[in-house]
């Protein structure tokens, strides 16, 4: 496992790289428990967005220019399912007694594998939702 975390004296980058899937288990627990760690990012670091998932995803994304949702993509909005109705789970992110963002979970029975064509057509489904109501963002608008 390791971490990088950016050298500014904000932190605007942190990435942490494992290898995630083992005997077709995710080494993190289930969906909800790295939910938990998306979370406790966003919550810590007032993070635009975190995502989780293999990074072989990027080539398979639907948008070269925005965001790519992967097995987990968390915004600082509060989302209902109704606006995101191919999301598997929507989780809600809370700090302070306030929901500060939503977690948009693209598989819930496995761990995500870009191998897999259901999951990745999951995830392409729910970023082009998010792009047509403009809460998909541009990587130069972050």
């Amino acid at each position: 496992m390791s971490l990088m975390i950016d050298t500014g004296v904000i932190s605007n980058n942190i990435e942490l790289s494992l290898d995630e899937k083992a005997n077709g288990l995710s080494r993190l627990g289930n969906y909800k428990s790295v939910a938990e760690v998306v979370a406790k990012v966003a919550e810590l670091y007032r993070s635009l967005y975190v995502t989780f998932g293999p990074r072989a995803y990027q080539d398979q994304q639907v948008f070269d220019d925005r965001l790519g949702v992967s097995w987990m993509l968390y915004l600082p909005h509060a989302l209902a399912p109704a606006q995101v109705p191919e999301a598997r789970d929507l989780i809600p992110v809370m700090r302070d007694g306030k929901q500060q963002g939503t977690i948009i979970v693209s598989v819930t029975d496995e761990v995500f594998d870009v191998n897999n064509l259901e999951h990745v057509k999951a995830a392409n489904d729910i970023e082009i939702r998010l792009a047509d109501q403009d809460l998909l963002p541009r990587f130069v608008d972050l």
